[in-house]
């Protein structure tokens, strides 16, 4: 999205989207870019898995050589990472509360890579205040620059359409894994049924299945409620706003968010969210949704009140759409933007 948005804020500075890999080169004319003039696309063809590690422990510089090459004057990367630059000002978007490593790529990706490219970067946009506090805590970062650049609201679809289904549902978003506290949500939910067995609640969940997937059925089973839970898997981003629209809250458990784009999706669509304290989701859902602590107990309460109290759910929903408007995808194009005229002036 903030691709996009820099299409529609700048018809004059030239891009290069570019990215390292070798396998299914069409990947990139997949990917929904802007198709304008000052905007072009390029494959460095070699695989990530071997390039990174080369560049990151023998020195070379290969990516930086073939930017040089395009006359690039300054270089952005937005998943985290940066290569590594010796002649070139970079920037980085840095979208990270805390981890768990749960691969040798993971400990290479987050305990080399990430904060060598903290401090590499010229400038740091972090994607909320949480994030910047993690890479001062964690990684030594000079908080003098790092930028806080929200996401904005989703656009294409994410807006209020008829209400909640029946049955009514809880929804989440997110991938099963325990960085995610899907296990504890999945408790809270037990508990909320078991307080209300009369109720006709459901859950669904639509995220890939991760480390806590085979702990989540045994849960469910355990409690008589496979029937209750929908695991409806990774659903893609332009498939997923019917998903909300129907739900009658969204509700997370997970303590370690950087932003957690979805609370966002949630208060576009018009239902209320039930949010952990604990990473950005504090932050970001501000007044707008209720906040709990990430224990089942406190995950029971919040769903019990959503469920059971229409009142509430009028003013959630209401406060949501007023946060919602509070995050702009131009004006982070702006933020963005000026960043770069930032860097690029500063003599070197």
């Amino acid at each position: 999205m903030i691709v996009r948005a820099l299409a529609e804020a700048d018809k004059t500075n030239e891009y290069v989207l570019f990215g390292a890999f070798w396998s299914r080169p069409e990947r990139l004319a997949e990917l929904d870019l802007p198709k304008q003039a000052n905007f072009r696309t390029l494959q460095l063809k070699a695989p990530q898995r071997l390039l990174l590690p080369a560049e990151e422990f023998l020195g070379i510089r290969w990516q930086e050589k073939k930017l040089l090459e395009l006359g690039v004057d300054l270089v952005h990367g937005f998943s985290n990472w940066l290569p590594r630059l010796e002649k070139l000002p970079s920037i980085m978007t840095l979208a990270y509360a805390e981890h768990t490593a749960f691969t040798r790529w993971d400990e290479f990706y987050f305990n080399r890579l990430l904060p060598r490219s903290v401090r590499q970067a010229d400038k740091i946009l972090s994607i909320s205040g949480t994030a910047k506090d993690a890479a001062v805590r964690d990684f030594g970062a000079d908080p003098k620059k790092i930028d806080v650049v929200y996401y904005g609201a989703p656009l294409d679809g994410f807006e209020p359409a008829g209400g909640p289904a029946s049955p009514p549902y809880f929804l989440f978003v997110g991938v099963t894994r325990s960085t995610k506290n899907t296990k504890v949500l999945m408790e809270g939910f037990v508990r909320f049924k078991k307080s209300h067995p009369e109720a006709p609640h459901r859950f669904v969940i639509c995220g890939a299945p991760g480390d806590e997937q085979e702990e989540l059925e045994k849960l469910l089973a355990g409690a008589g409620l496979t029937e209750a839970v929908t695991f409806a898997g990774n659903v893609a981003q332009k498939d997923v706003h019917p998903y909300y629209q129907k739900a009658l809250a969204y509700v997370s458990a997970s303590a370690l968010e950087g932003f957690h784009l979805p609370l966002i999706e949630a208060m576009a669509c018009g239902i209320p969210t039930v949010a952990a304290r604990g990473g950005a989701q504090t932050e970001i859902v501000a007044d707008a949704g209720l906040h709990v602590d990430a224990t089942a107990e406190d995950l029971a309460r919040g769903m019990e009140a959503v469920a059971f109290d229409e009142p509430l759910r009028a003013r959630l929903r209401e406060k949501g759409f007023a946060r919602c408007r509070e995050f702009s995808w131009s004006r982070a194009a702006r933020q963005v933007i000026a960043a770069y005229e930032a860097v690029l002036a500063r003599p070197r």
